[in-house]
């Protein structure tokens, strides 16, 4: 492992008119810049699509009309069938493997042969006289990757900018590419070893020779951020994994450094260089964001010094409701932000995602207690719990100071797609309502922007047709945490009906619960919300929300406009597998629902067999039972469901209305992600999409919530 010779090695050919040392290392980064700039392109292409779609008038802008686009997207179609491929999930006992899809697979495969075949270019294994050729080869293509690994690592990432990812996504490939350094740095230390041995050499090297000892040394430390970098073991205390990760990834470049020889140490400054940049920038950032000098227009009421104050809330299911008013940051729909709070969880910051729109003019998360810091926060917040029901309770506290650091998150536009299928497992919700609303608004913009029937506006705000809501639950408990946001949607969208008659977008909401508890029964969810009147999923626990519910809002015109939930009632549903008891006096149905117009509800009979109503939900038509007089909006409500969805056919049915490209969006556990990933490769293939058939193409999207 004696890199320190006089002889400047990474400048001399390993023989047979192999390329020298650092020739190798250019061609490895020729490579990797080959890679940054295509995504690159493809980035550019893709916004300059969306904005193109806005400015087509057509009645289709989702739709490619020229050859250009028409060969763009059938090469997006068949690169998106491949990347989003994925082998089923493997169960091994009360644990489940997920696999990732393809794509990444692929991009972290090609990184490994490029290294191999550049590591062993015109070397032979076979010969002991070229190991240690081999050793040098080894050692020089490890080191040179370090400068990606931080590339990819940080928060302020230059390749997210330039390829459009945010650095979540990317954080994948910066585990893999750390493997797949350990890996080489792993042949660099064997090789050397293997050499050694025949002369029974190593334990010599290892006791007396000090770079031998620091490369060793490095290697050990390597290998203990790669073992505790296993998502089951950094799942364990994300706190104590990011203080190690950072303590240990000093020892390891400390180790690099003084085991590399002066002719590389460049590839050590990189990533230092990299990691002061990424910390400079957010600190610098996070000081303008937090420090209320910068935003006295805000009219903040915190304190002097801090720009936001934040109260916390406690909800059911052991959600907190973390609100902060007038912001110093901006923000998207589906971003998220790292929140600190030193007065209740000190030292430590966890990223959320934002639950509310800037129109709000304030920043709301809802965060679910699991261990450390969130638990805190739901600690605290329950001391006032009034909205627990506790008559007792104290006055609400007052607002604590927090500090935000971001936002992050990148997502292509959702207003550029003609559909929108949002899919949300639990809290995922936090991440697909604000898209919701998000496009809703727009649609409420154009309705008001039009001057009278057949006017249209100088500028498309969106090109999105339809929107598929889907939400699958626990406990009816939780639709407490987004009752007003979804009260708010449709009574937007039912508004724009009413303005313009001959409105054409298209809302359809469906909320399964898959489980429902006595504890968590009808007192903890305001009646405020148009939901149907008795979609009853437990027997022995009475969850109505009563059949007059009535919400009203006076608009703009002088006009009234109520939305209305009634139900009908079906016959009797029978058992059906997948429903049980639960210990409190509930039930679960697990029961996928592989068609909401053919369904067959899945009603427990913990205490005896009970009625199940379909809630109708149409911003089209609506059944001859629940239509109303033509002087009065349509109903919009959303369904309730008890089980579980069928992903392929509720994409399958917005896919079949499309008229150009449709975007599907998901965030859940990760079984609901895969299964929406292959509904997605499955559709995409059976409809033969840009290959001869006029379907458009699909793009996915599935964000990853947990660390």
């Amino acid at each position: 492992m004696d890199l320190m010779t006089d002889m400047p090695m990474g400048s001399m050919s390993m023989g047979n008119g192999a390329p020298s040392l650092f020739t190798l290392q250019k061609m490895y980064w020729a490579v990797v810049g080959s890679a940054i700039g295509a995504a690159t392109l493809v980035n550019l292409l893709n916004r300059a699509l969306a904005q193109h779609r806005l400015r087509d008038s057509s009645l289709t802008p989702a739709k490619p009309k020229s050859l250009f686009f028409n060969t763009y997207a059938t090469l997006t179609a068949i690169v998106r069938e491949i990347s989003y491929a994925t082998i089923h999930p493997l169960p091994l006992g009360r644990y489940t493997i997920h696999f990732p899809p393809l794509g990444p697979v692929l991009v972290i495969l090609a990184n490994l042969i490029t290294i191999l075949v550049l590591s062993f270019y015109k070397l032979d294994t076979t010969d002991v006289w070229e190991w240690e050729d081999i050793g040098y080869s080894t050692g020089f293509m490890a080191i040179c990757q370090l400068p990606l690994i931080f590339l990819l690592a940080g928060r302020q990432n230059v390749i997210g900018f330039l390829a459009g990812m945010s650095y979540a996504s990317l954080n994948w490939f910066h585990r893999w590419v750390a493997r797949t350094l350990w890996l080489t740095a792993t042949i660099h230390m064997c090789f050397w070893f293997r050499d050694w041995a025949r002369y029974d050499y190593i334990k010599y090297e290892l006791y007396n020779d000090e770079l031998t000892k620091r490369g060793f040394a490095a290697w050990c430390i390597l290998t203990f951020i790669v073992v505790t970098s296993i998502r089951p073991i950094r799942g364990l205390s994300y706190e104590v994994f990011v203080l190690q990760h950072l303590v240990t990834f000093i020892g390891f470049i400390v180790a690099v450094w003084m085991h590399a020889p002066n002719e590389v140490r460049v590839w050590v400054w990189i990533p230092i260089g990299l990691l002061v940049f990424d910390r400079v920038v957010r600190y610098v950032w996070g000081a303008y964001v937090n420090l209320a000098v910068f935003h006295r227009n805000k009219g903040n009421k915190g304190s002097r010094l801090w720009t936001h104050s934040a109260t916390f809330t406690p909800l059911p299911g052991n959600i907190t409701r973390v609100t902060v008013d007038n912001p110093g940051i901006s923000w998207q729909a589906g971003q998220h932000v790292f929140l600190t709070c030193h007065s209740i969880v000190p030292l430590q910051c966890h990223p959320f995602t934002i639950a509310s729109l800037p129109d709000d003019d304030k920043l709301e998360f809802f965060i679910r207690a699991e261990n450390g810091g969130t638990r805190r926060f739901f600690r605290y917040a329950s001391k006032n719990d009034k909205i627990l029901g506790n008559p007792g309770s104290a006055p609400a506290a007052k607002g604590r100071t927090v500090f935000v650091e971001g936002p992050y998150g990148t997502l292509r536009s959702l207003r550029q797609f003609d559909s929108v299928v949002l899919l949300a497992g639990g809290m995922g919700a936090t991440f697909t309502m604000p898209l919701l609303r998000d496009i809703a608004s727009v649609w409420t913009k154009e309705s008001k922007g039009q001057i009278g029937q057949g006017s249209f506006q100088a500028k498309r705000l969106a090109a999105t047709k339809r929107i598929r809501f889907v939400w699958v639950i626990k406990s009816r408990a939780q639709l407490s945490m987004f009752e007003t946001q979804l009260q708010s949607v449709l009574a937007d969208v039912a508004e724009c009906r009413a303005r313009q008659p001959d409105f054409q977008k298209e809302l359809e909401i469906s909320i399964y619960i898959t489980c429902d508890e006595k504890l968590e029964a009808p007192t903890t969810v305001p009646p405020a919300l148009p939901l149907p009147a008795r979609d009853v999923i437990t027997s022995g626990v009475d969850l109505s929300y009563g059949k007059d519910i009535d919400i009203s809002d006076e608009k703009d015109n002088g006009s009234v406009h109520s939305i209305s939930a009634e139900s009908s009632s079906t016959a009797e549903a029978p058992a059906a597998v997948g429903k049980g008891c639960l210990p409190g006096g509930g039930c679960c149905c697990t029961t996928q629902i592989k068609d909401e117009d053919q369904i067959t509800t899945c009603a427990c009979t913990c205490s005896g067999p009970v009625q199940s109503e379909k809630a109708i939900l149409s911003s089209g038509a609506v059944d001859e039972k629940t239509a109303l007089s033509k002087e009065s909006p349509p109903t919009l409500s959303p369904t309730i469901l008890s089980g579980r969805p069928y992903p392929r056919t509720i994409i399958r049915k917005v896919l079949e209305k499309a008229e150009g490209e449709s975007a599907v969006v998901v965030c859940g556990p990760p079984g609901l992600s895969d299964d929406v990933r292959r509904s997605v490769v499955y559709l995409s293939d059976e409809r033969a999409v840009h290959k001869g058939t006029g379907a458009q193409g699909i793009y996915l999207h599935i964000e990853n919530f947990g660390y």
